[in-house]
């Protein structure tokens, strides 16, 4: 088991990142490293990693399930102003994606409009949330290297070892890539917008001209919308081919299972 070690992601940052960066913390454990971030009151932009999260989650409250030092459970903490900025989720998921591929993972792609697949499986997961005072806190989960045996997940997960093998990045270089690559995002996302990160998304769409169905959450229940997916417009959000129409949905679930 690799620990993560302040030290060496340090080391891996470009040396305009860590003057940009006030704050890396790493935690043996904690409930969520986006909750944790959420409550720190410091100055800003703020990383904080853990070992182990006794609470992590993800959209829509669901549990994501990292065992001790198998995984990245990474949070970003930036002051963003002109919000609500809508499309930046999209803009971070690229980011990662991005740097996925960079490290050698080619074969990821993003099921609108967060979760980061390979081959169908879950490899990484997203959360964007607001703070107070136009504050951003982004979370990411990346399964790097999982015990062979872990039935609490139900559904269908790979790691990064089982992709890339002995080839794999350490767990302190995949950190300080990914801190690197969305705090830029994070910073200039307010001047660049989504068009930056369209054509990429186009590239990494996993859904782009398939039929799938899309479940919306409700105050009392669930609705089922099934198109054909014809990527995102200029805020992200996902349109839908439903016969003669395309229709904008801003949350949901996507499917390709009908």
């Amino acid at each position: 088991m690799e620990l993560l070690e302040r030290a060496r992601i340090l080391a891996a940052l470009p040396k305009k990142t860590k003057q940009h960066l006030i704050l890396l913390e790493i935690h043996s454990v904690l409930d969520s490293t986006n909750s944790y971030a959420l409550q720190y009151k410091g100055a800003m932009p703020y990383a904080c990693l853990a070992e182990y999260q006794t609470a992590g989650h993800g959209r829509h409250g669901r549990q994501w399930i990292s065992p001790m030092g198998s995984g990245l459970c990474l949070s970003l903490k930036q002051r963003v102003q002109n919000k609500p900025l809508s499309g930046l989720n999209i803009a971070l998921a690229v980011t990662v994606v991005r740097v996925l591929h960079l490290l050698g993972a080619t074969d990821v792609g993003i099921k609108w409009p967060n979760d980061i697949l390979w081959q169908g499986r879950k490899l990484a997961g997203l959360l964007l949330e607001s703070g107070k005072n136009s504050e951003i806190v982004f979370g990411i989960g990346i399964n790097v290297k999982m015990p062979e045996c872990n039935s609490n997940i139900n559904q269908p997960w790979v790691d990064l070892y089982s992709i890339l093998g002995q080839t794999s990045p350490s767990r302190n270089i995949l950190a300080a890539k990914i801190i690197e690559h969305c705090l830029q995002t994070l910073t200039n996302y307010p001047q660049l917008g989504l068009s930056a990160f369209q054509q990429d998304w186009h590239r990494f769409d996993l859904s782009y001209g398939q039929l799938v169905t899309l479940e919306t959450p409700q105050i009392e229940n669930k609705t089922y919308s099934t198109g054909i997916a014809c990527g995102i417009d200029e805020e992200g959000a996902l349109l839908l081919q439903i016969g003669n129409q395309k229709r904008r949905y801003v949350d949901g679930e996507v499917s390709l299972r009908l």
